[in-house]
C-alpha cells in the first residue's frame, strides 16, 4: 500500500531500472523513472525527490552527472544515490553531487523507506513553515491596507482583500491551526496579532466544519474587517501594557460604531462585511454592544465571527493577563448562556477537540 503521495523520480543509468529498488520504492511512493540520458534533456519535470542510480566508479560519468544536476537543480529539491558499496570514495562523489543521504547496496527495504520518509517529512515542514510565512506576511499587508484606508484617502476594496484572505485559508489548510498560532504569537503589534488570531480561528472553525471556499473568504474577510475601528483609538490605548481604566474601556467600546461609519463612509464593501465590523460585539440576549441587538438581528457570519473574536481573546497572553488554554477559553464561554449561538458553540468543540491549539496557544 502506498502511504505517502510524494512522487519520487529514479534516474537510472542503465536501460531498465533495477527491479528490486524500483519494487521497494512502489511499495510506498509514486514513482516515475528516467534514463540519465533522459533527465539531462530536462524530463524531470518537478518531484518531490530524486533517487540517482548512477554507478559514479567512473569519473567521467560522475562528471556527466554533475553537469546535469547542475542544469536542473532548481526543479529538484532533494536527492538520494544508491551506490554498490560503501567505499569512502563513492560516498565521497555521492556527497560531491549534492546527496542529501546515500544508501548502499545490499538494500534494506525498511532503511530505504525511513530515509526517504525522514528527507520528505523535512521538505515538508519547511514548505509547511514558508507558506505560514508568506500568509502571516499577507495578513499583515491586509491590516496595513486596511489602517491606511481608514486613516487616509487610500483607497480599498473588499475584492482586492479577497487575494490576503485566500492566502490565509491555504496556510490554515496546509500547516494547521496550531501552527497558525504559534506564527501569530510572535507578531509585535498586540492589535494586529489579535486580528491575525481571530482570522486563523474563524478559517479553521469553517475548515473543520467543512464549509465551502466562499465560506471561508467570508470568514476570513470579515475577521481581518472585524476590528477596523480601532484605527480611531489612541494607540496609547491599543497598545497599552496594563489594563484598561473605565474610561479607557468606554472609549474602546465605540470601536465596531467607528468601523461601521468607515466602510459606509468610503464604500466598497458588502452590507454584510459591515454588520461584522458593526456587531462582532452584540450578544443574543441583547447584552451587548453598540446597539443592544438580538436574536435574528444578528446574522450567522456575525455570531462565528463573534465566537472567534472572544475565544482568540481568551488565549491572548497579555502583560496584566495569563493565557488560558484552549480548554479553559471553551469553558469560560459555554458558560455564557443566552449569549452565544448554542449551536455554532456545539460545533465550535471541534476546534478544541481537532487541534493541537490547547496545547500551543
Amino acid at each position: 500500500m502506498r502511504l505517502l503521495r510524494d512522487s519520487i523520480l529514479l534516474v537510472h543509468f542503465a536501460a531498465k531500472p533495477q527491479q528490486g529498488l524500483l519494487a521497494v520504492l512502489e511499495e510506498r511512493y509514486l514513482v516515475k523513472t528516467l534514463t540519465l540520458d533522459d533527465y539531462e534533456n530536462g524530463a524531470a519535470g518537478s518531484p518531490k525527490l530524486v533517487v540517482l542510480d548512477v554507478p559514479l566508479e567512473n569519473e567521467v560519468h560522475v562528471l556527466r552527472l554533475r553537469e546535469a544536476l547542475n542544469k536542473f537543480s532548481p526543479r529538484v529539491a532533494r536527492r538520494v544515490f544508491v551506490i554498490d558499496d560503501n567505499r569512502r570514495i563513492l560516498m565521497a562523489r555521492a556527497t560531491a553531487c549534492g546527496a542529501e543521504a546515500v544508501l548502499s547496496r545490499p538494500l534494506r527495504r525498511d532503511v530505504v523507506h525511513a530515509t526517504i520518509d525522514q528527507i520528505l517529512h523535512e521538505q515538508s515542514m519547511a514548505g509547511s513553515r514558508d507558506a505560514g510565512r508568506f500568509a502571516l506576511d499577507a495578513g499583515v499587508s491586509a491590516l496595513e491596507n486596511i489602517l491606511r484606508f481608514a486613516t487616509s484617502s487610500f483607497e480599498l476594496t473588499q475584492d482586492e482583500l479577497y487575494a490576503h484572505g485566500d492566502q490565509i485559508i491555504d496556510a490554515i489548510v496546509d500547516i494547521g491551526l496550531g501552527d497558525w498560532v504559534e506564527l501569530v504569537a510572535k507578531h509585535h503589534s498586540q492589535t494586529f496579532r489579535h486580528s491575525l488570531l481571530v482570522t486563523g480561528v474563524a478559517v479553521g472553525f469553517g475548515h473543520l466544519l467543512g464549509v465551502g471556499h466562499r465560506d471561508l473568504r467570508r470568514l476570513a474577510l470579515g475577521s481581518l474587517l472585524h476590528d477596523v475601528g480601532k484605527a480611531e483609538i489612541p494607540v496609547s490605548i491599543l497598545e497599552k501594557p496594563s489594563a484598561l481604566t473605565p474610561d479607557e474601556m468606554e472609549a474602546m467600546r465605540h470601536h465596531p460604531e467607528f468601523g461601521r461609519d468607515i466602510l459606509r463612509r468610503k464604500g466598497g464593501f458588502s452590507a454584510e462585511m459591515i454588520d461584522v465590523v458593526g456587531q462582532h460585539h452584540e450578544l443574543l440576549d441583547g447584552s451587548g454592544y453598540p446597539d443592544g441587538l438580538a436574536g435574528h438581528q444578528i446574522s450567522d457570519l456575525v455570531r462565528a465571527v463573534t465566537i472567534c473574536d472572544i475565544f482568540a481573546a481568551l488565549i491572548e497572553e497579555r502583560s496584566y493577563k495569563r493565557r488560558l488554554d484552549a480548554g479553559e477559553a471553551y469553558d469560560i464561554m459555554s458558560g455564557m448562556k443566552g449569549k452565544l449561538d448554542p449551536a455554532l458553540m456545539k460545533e465550535f468543540a471541534h476546534v478544541i477537540m481537532r487541534t493541537p491549539l490547547a496545547i500551543s496557544a
